[in-house]
């Protein structure tokens, strides 16, 4: 296969890898010219058709991994279009486009959430995450969303992270663990590796309408058992375990975007989040790497 892969962030770097060890060709399409292993990286803006269209000749799949800041008006700003015009151009092409995919956009539905869940975004991001996948729905393209949990893994960035920022770090550190929420509420977590393992597999299972799928994810654990085990790995004895205040979020978000959104996030950890297998298991056998061999990967001290 000969995979483009837009943007080379924690996603398109692990994903960019995974493809050219099992010897497909890889190109990335990013703005900066910095080179990505296993690929050959083509300097651009997905959000241009004639540099998509260059970048797309040949392929086989594109698979849409740019994303953007952490606030609403950045992923209005950033994303729609872009995804507009990667599917304009796939469609073009006949070929499919494979996105990954949040939880906002299923809003409490996340608490035990399973393929066939319908949209109901309850808080901003939701709404944006609930639009651009309406917009796959309705696009001629072929196309598959694969929709993962917070994530954690080799190529996961602490900033954009918030389980390794907030827990899986500081834990192995031996440092106290602030936490997001209820801290003994189970809370899914998804692999990068898993993630991108599932993106590939469900290249023939892209269809006009969009077909959404669920990565591959260990049994939920709460976070306090995440920062219990993220120590134990670590050597370390575990620290204390507390909650962020909301009211301290609510605070911060007068200045801080990123505090803004997490505090409209925080019934993502105020109550169960768990993602349930579906046809990438089922049909395909993929099983979620086991939490110790995840722990190990994300090691973050």
């Amino acid at each position: 296969m000969r995979a483009l892969i837009t943007g080379a962030g924690q996603i398109g770097t692990q994903l960019a890898h995974d493809l050219s060890a099992t010897g497909h060709e890889v190109v990335v399409l990013r703005r900066s010219a910095t080179a990505v292993r296993g690929a050959r990286v083509v300097s651009g803006d997905a959000g241009d058709g004639e540099t998509l269209r260059a970048a797309a000749a040949g392929a086989d799949a594109i698979f849409h991994c740019i994303h953007a800041p952490y606030s609403e008006a950045a992923w209005r700003r950033e994303l729609p279009h872009r995804e507009r015009v990667v599917m304009d151009v796939a469609s073009e092409l006949g070929i499919p486009v494979i996105f990954p995919e949040s939880v906002y956009a299923f809003g409490h539905g996340a608490r035990d959430l399973r393929e066939s869940a319908p949209l109901a975004p309850v808080s901003p991001l939701g709404r944006v995450r609930a639009e651009l996948l309406a917009a796959r729905a309705a696009h001629p393209a072929r196309t598959a969303s694969i929709v993962a949990s917070d994530l954690v893994g080799p190529t996961a960035d602490p900033k954009a992270s918030v389980i390794l920022a907030t827990v899986l770090g500081p834990a192995a550190a031996g440092r106290t663990t602030w936490v997001l929420g209820d801290p003994d509420a189970p809370h899914a977590v998804t692999f990068i590796p898993d993630l991108t393992r599932a993106m590939a597999a469900a290249v023939p299972l892209a269809s006009a309408g969009d077909t959404v799928l669920m990565a591959p994810v260990p049994p939920a654990l709460s976070q306090r058992q995440m920062a219990r085990d993220a120590a134990a790995a670590a050597g370390r004895t575990a620290g204390p375990v507390r909650r962020i205040p909301a009211a301290a979020l609510a605070l911060g978000g007068a200045v801080s975007p990123l505090a803004r959104e997490l505090f409209r996030q925080r019934y993502l950890w105020s109550a169960p989040s768990e993602l349930r297998p579906g046809r990438l298991t089922a049909e395909l056998g993929l099983e979620p790497t086991p939490w110790g061999d995840v722990l190990a990967a994300s090691d973050r001290r």
